[in-house]
């Protein structure tokens, strides 16, 4: 089977790739699966963006101060 002589998007009569041809095919195959698995994880991300995040924060590691305060400690 050649592509590009007669109609060129004409497939392969009987299925007989060759082997560059069958590899092309899987590496497409594996980009759109990647593609697909990417777009779902950004739509979960986009639709609850929060559950994500970690629980803990910067806020929680600060001793001696009350939370939201920004004033620096002397130690």
């Amino acid at each position: 089977c050649q592509l590009g002589k007669g109609h060129p998007s004409a497939l392969c009569p009987g299925g007989s790739f060759s082997s560059s041809q069958k590899t092309v095919f899987a590496f497409v195959i594996f980009l759109l699966v990647f593609l697909v698995m990417l777009m779902v994880r950004c739509f979960r991300i986009l639709l609850d963006p929060y559950s994500r995040m970690p629980a803990s924060s910067w806020t929680d590691h600060k001793e001696g101060l009350e939370r939201g305060q920004f004033d620096y400690a002397l130690v």
